[in-house]
């Protein structure tokens, strides 16, 4: 089924090769001195710095590709390009301009690497899963520290992939053979499995950070993208109370008032956040997004999105940046201002964060009837940008001002702007104006034509492609 799994390759191949290189010097997660010719498979599991370097090697492939790398296949730019956010300016020969005209095939590359990059990424998990339950050598806190990590990155790996591909297998093994057969589920199955493992890792995890500058996920992590799990399932309760227990949290978590920090490694609002890899290095995404010079390489924001800003909006003034080139102007997305070696690192690539988890509680709470809660949350979010508090009355009002809030705010941060039009009904109505390809089939990505080959049980395609 998955370019991983297609082959005999087995873990002791997958962490001794990979984490040997990591070790080099690529991912200063932590310092290993066992020699990378001792790193067998069983030596792994039985030694707690080892397989937390197996960990941190999980981690590093998530900065590096798949659904939550800031490389332009990840989805902050493929998503970013999907919907109205950003316009493409990069050559037609790139997989990328499929992505902006609603043109895509099976066979494109960057949503097949989306696909097999983050079921490597569960491979490896389940991996690390399967080996700490023959550890008895490693500490039982530190056992159910690693679980926690793993059962949160096989969570979030699956919840990118069911939103961007509907109906897919959700994969708890390193049974290559079993996984090379393996069927869809239907969505609301993964779903629901997407929660327990949340809930497994939440039973297991603390609030406490296993490492500096919150790399490594923690109990505010899992909650947070259990917040959103239950958001996106409008089970609007759990919502609430996943959000503001994370809120409540006043000791870790703060709104980031200075704009120009909310996006620095030390900000106090981020939840989770992806090492840049090499010391002094800073984010993908500042490399990838900004431009000094006309016309832009591969995107720029879009218009609309600029034009979205009210004059008052100091995320308007701090998030975006204009480049002007004779009578022509571009904006590009101005959250990660780094794109060089600054000798330490300054920006890491922020993943969660709480300004979020105040937008799914006010979101909620409209629902909920709490009118006045949601109002408040959503002026949290408007007072600190600059603005005036809402002049919102009902909850149809509401909803769409914290939907505006929602695209203002998280702009250009791992999908958010395509997935909240998508459950929210409302993909065809903002993109089919702006997208003459649009159809309903592009409300779900077409399954890789390779991986159809490799295994016929995950027919059939989806519909339209």
């Amino acid at each position: 089924m998955f370019n991983l799994m297609k082959t005999k390759s087995t873990i002791i191949f997958m962490v001794t090769v990979i984490l040997g290189l990591s070790l080099l010097g690529c991912t200063k997660f932590i310092e290993v001195d066992l020699p990378v010719s001792q790193l067998t498979g069983p030596a792994v599991y039985q030694d707690q710095t080892t397989a937390t370097a197996a960990l941190s090697d999980i981690y590093a492939r998530l900065r590096n590709n798949g659904v939550l790398t800031g490389n332009p296949d990840g989805t902050s730019m493929v998503l970013g390009l999907y919907t109205d956010e950003l316009a493409y300016y990069g050559t037609g020969t790139s997989p990328l301009e499929s992505f902006f005209t609603h043109g895509l095939l099976p066979s494109n590359t960057y949503a097949s690497s989306l696909w097999s990059n983050s079921y490597g990424q569960v491979y490896a998990a389940n991996a690390l899963l399967e080996g700490l339950e023959n550890s008895p050598e490693i500490p039982k806190s530190a056992t159910h520290q690693l679980q926690g990590e793993a059962l949160f990155i096989r969570a979030v790996l699956h919840f990118y992939l069911v939103n961007l591909y509907g109906d897919i297998p959700f994969i708890t093994t390193t049974d290559y053979q079993g996984n090379a057969q393996v069927q869809r589920l239907p969505a609301s199955e993964v779903m629901a499995h997407i929660i327990g493992d949340l809930e497994a890792a939440d039973q297991k995890l603390t609030y406490g950070y296993p490492a500096q500058n919150r790399v490594r996920a923690n109990k505010g992590a899992v909650r947070a993208l259990l917040a959103r799990a239950h958001l996106y399932l409008e089970q609007w309760s759990l919502a609430d109370m996943y959000a503001s227990d994370i809120i409540g949290q006043t000791a870790l978590y703060a709104v980031e008032d200075d704009l120009d920090a909310a996006f620095l490694k030390g900000s106090i609002s981020t939840i989770w956040q992806l090492h840049p890899g090499v010391s002094g290095a800073n984010t993908l995404q500042g490399k990838i997004f900004s431009f000094s010079s006309g016309p832009p390489a591969i995107a720029a924001l879009t218009q609309d999105l600029v034009s979205s800003f009210g004059e008052n909006d100091l995320r308007g003034q701090h998030w975006v940046k204009s480049v002007t080139q004779g009578v022509q102007v571009w904006y590009h997305p101005y959250k990660y201002k780094l794109t060089e070696n600054t000798g330490v690192s300054q920006e890491y690539s922020i993943v969660l964060r709480l300004e979020e988890q105040i937008l799914i509680r006010a979101e909620a709470r409209a629902n909920l009837g709490d009118s006045d809660g949601a109002k408040q949350d959503l002026n949290t979010i408007r007072n600190r940008a600059g603005l005036e508090n809402t002049t919102a009355t009902t909850t149809m009002q509401l909803l769409a001002a914290i939907q505006q809030e929602r695209k203002l705010e998280l702009f250009t941060e791992f999908g958010h702007r395509w997935f909240d039009l998508k459950r929210n009904g409302m993909a065809e109505a903002v993109l089919s104006p702006i997208k003459p390809a649009w159809e309903p089939k592009n409300l779900l990505f077409p399954l890789p034509e390779s991986e159809l080959l490799l295994n016929p049980n995950l027919e059939p395609q989806n519909t339209g492609y």
